[in-house]
This record gives structure tokens, C-alpha cells and sequence, in this order.
């Protein structure tokens, strides 16, 4: 069997999975500041969690999957957040004090509709900013948004996105389309955009592309004085970033290739039950050919696919892979696991 295509129909991000230093806290962020949807607190545990997370006997989590169900247009299934506060003595927290972009999974991307009346509140309750919201042009074809960073729970990079002009731009008529699917009551949406630094551009591509029908949306060279501004990199810094998008205008994944400057490397510790941003999940169409098609591309096995109850997401069939272009970890589910011992996956 060959790698598949979606037909332009790719998939999204469904979840960010996080180890969070306390469940408390998670819900003060993303439920009270972010205004997503919360789950109620539950306890993960048993044998096909520990095998699911390479985690030792007796391990278990806090889990709460947070969502925008009530959103018009967005679904309760593009964008969300899984955040497990697991029960281990020795938890490394993966982001450090003064961080800016690492090798991995870094940030969460929000939109909000007024980004400086939004980093003006945060910053009354004491929240940490890179700088101050800065305008940019990506190019002429895509735009101008305007962005700020800050230091969200357990220094996890949350960057806060101003769409920006008219249809004639890529940004513009994302703005549009934004627009018609709403906010939280407190004015953000669901993860729109989250950012993965690579090391491989090609190989990281192509599990986007082969393993998920992604397809870019925008591939330019970031290196304007304003731009590295507020996103801490050094002056004269050029990334190539690629924008990956699936089926939704949220979920989408930027990929990060620093041309001529070095990212710390937080990979290796980028797994459970450490503390920060752990995994992207995708729900694939048929897992199957997502194995075929992880296989064709050579995406390391972390863990092989198995049934599991997977708090937010119910019974599903599921695996974990390590993307090829960077070693982060990147979750597939397919839904419908009770059928899966008939047509011979397990």
C-alpha cells in the first residue's frame, strides 16, 4: 500500500497534548483566560496508558481536554488541548527560563480581534511578554498580521495573531474566514497555528504532506528586524517558515528551519510525564495507511497502534511516531476503534 492523499482535505490539528506542572493551573489558563471549553478532571490510568506513553507500572494523569464545542464552523474536534498532570516524582519541565524558539514543539498560536487591548489585560495579570505586539509583511502575497509572544503556563510560548487587510492578501482572507467561526467569550479562538522547529525541512514535509494530505499555505523566508523582535531570535536570523494547513483554518502547523542560527535542542526530553508541550494529535481517516504511509517515510515507532480510551477523544485506535524531520512526537487516532479487531489491525 502507498502513502495516501486526502485530496486537499487534510487533517488539522485535533489536540495539543501538554504535560502540565498542575491541572489547576491549566484550567486557569486555558478555560479562565483562553475561554475553551473544559472537560471535567479525570484520572487517566491502566495498562494501555502506560504502554501508550512508555510510562513504568502504576503510572497515571489528571487529564482535562479543553475545546470551543459551541463554536459555529469550528467543531469540537480542530484545535484543542490536552493537558495531563502525570503522577511521577522526577518531571523535567522542557521549556527554560528565557526561551525563545527550541527544536521541537514550541508554541501555541491563538487569533484575537484587538491584540493590543488583549496584551494590555495580560499583562495587568501578569503575564510575561517578549515585546510588544509588532506589525509585519510576511510578503506583498501573504500579508501582514501583527503578533506578540508571551510566556504562558510552565513557560510554554503562546503567540497571540491580529489578522490583518483585505481578500487581496493570504492574511486578509484568512481574516474572513476567521471571523465567521467565532471566539471564546473572552475573545480567542482554538489553536490556529502551532509551531514545530525542524531540523530536516524535507523529512519533516513530508509526514505533513504524505502522512496527513497537508498542503502548504505559505513557505517564506523570515528575517526582518521586526519579526525577530518579537520572536526573540537574533538580529539578523533567517527561518524558512513553512505553513502546513488541513482541512480547517485552525490546526494548521508552522515549521520552523533556522537558516543561520542555532536552536537549543529539547527533543529528547520532549516526552512523558515531563512538563511542556509533549505531542500534536491527528485524527487520521484510516490508520492503516497511516502506518503505511509513516513507514514509506521513515518515522520511528514510539509507540505501536493499539485500542485505547483517550480522555476528550473516546475509544479510539492509536499510535505515536516520531517525525522524521525533528524527532517530536506526533499522536494519530482514527475513531471507530470497535471496529478495528475485525478488519485485522490488532
Amino acid at each position: 500500500m502507498s502513502a495516501f492523499s486526502f485530496q486537499n482535505a487534510g487533517a488539522p490539528l485535533a489536540v495539543a497534548i501538554l504535560g502540565v506542572s498542575h491541572i489547576d493551573t491549566a484550567l486557569g489558563f486555558y478555560r479562565d483566560v483562553i475561554g475553551l471549553d473544559a472537560s471535567a478532571t479525570i484520572t487517566w490510568a491502566g495498562e494501555a496508558f502506560e504502554r501508550h506513553f512508555q510510562l513504568p507500572k502504576g503510572s497515571s494523569a489528571k487529564a482535562v481536554m479543553f475545546g470551543m464545542h459551541s463554536a459555529p464552523g469550528a467543531g469540537p474536534k480542530v484545535g484543542r488541548v490536552l493537558a495531563l498532570q502525570f503522577n511521577a516524582a522526577d518531571r523535567k519541565v522542557i521549556p527554560t527560563a528565557g526561551d525563545r524558539t527550541y527544536r521541537g514543539l514550541w508554541n501555541l498560536n491563538f487569533y484575537v480581534s484587538d491584540i493590543r487591548a488583549t496584551t494590555k489585560a495580560l499583562q495587568a495579570k501578569g503575564y510575561n511578554f517578549w515585546s510588544e505586539p509588532v506589525g509585519y509583511e510576511v510578503s506583498a502575497k501573504a500579508g501582514a498580521p501583527v503578533e506578540v509572544l508571551f510566556d504562558g503556563p510552565d513557560g510554554l510560548a503562546i503567540n497571540l495573531v491580529e489578522l490583518t487587510g483585505d481578500e487581496t492578501t493570504t492574511v486578509g482572507k484568512l481574516k474572513i474566514e476567521v471571523d465567521a467561526l467565532g471566539k471564546t467569550k473572552t475573545g480567542f479562538t482554538q489553536v490556529a497555528t502551532t509551531s514545530h522547529s525542524i531540523i530536516h525541512r524535507d523529512k519533516a514535509m513530508a509526514f505533513y504532506m504524505r502522512v496527513l494530505g497537508m498542503e502548504v499555505r505559505i513557505d517564506d523566508i523570515l528575517g526582518k528586524p521586526e519579526t525577530n523582535h518579537f520572536l526573540g531570535r537574533p538580529p539578523d536570523a533567517k527561518t524558512r517558515a513553512t505553513f502546513m494547513a488541513g482541512a480547517h483554518q485552525f490546526g494548521k502547523v508552522a515549521l520552523s528551519h533556522p537558516e543561520n542560527y542555532t536552536a537549543p535542542d529539547k527533543v529528547p526530553i520532549a516526552v512523558p510525564p515531563n512538563i511542556g508541550y509533549l505531542a500534536q494529535s491527528f485524527c487520521v481517516p484510516s490508520l492503516l495507511r497511516a502506518m503505511d504511509a509513516c513507514n514509506s517515510i521513515g518515522a520511528e515507532i514510539f509507540s505501536p497502534a493499539m485500542e485505547i480510551d483517550i480522555p476528550g477523544l473516546g475509544l479510539t485506535a492509536a499510535m505515536i511516531v516520531r517525525n522524521p524531520g525533528s524527532g517530536a512526537l506526533m499522536h494519530l487516532f482514527e475513531e471507530g476503534a470497535l471496529s478495528f479487531r475485525a478488519r485485522g489491525l490488532f
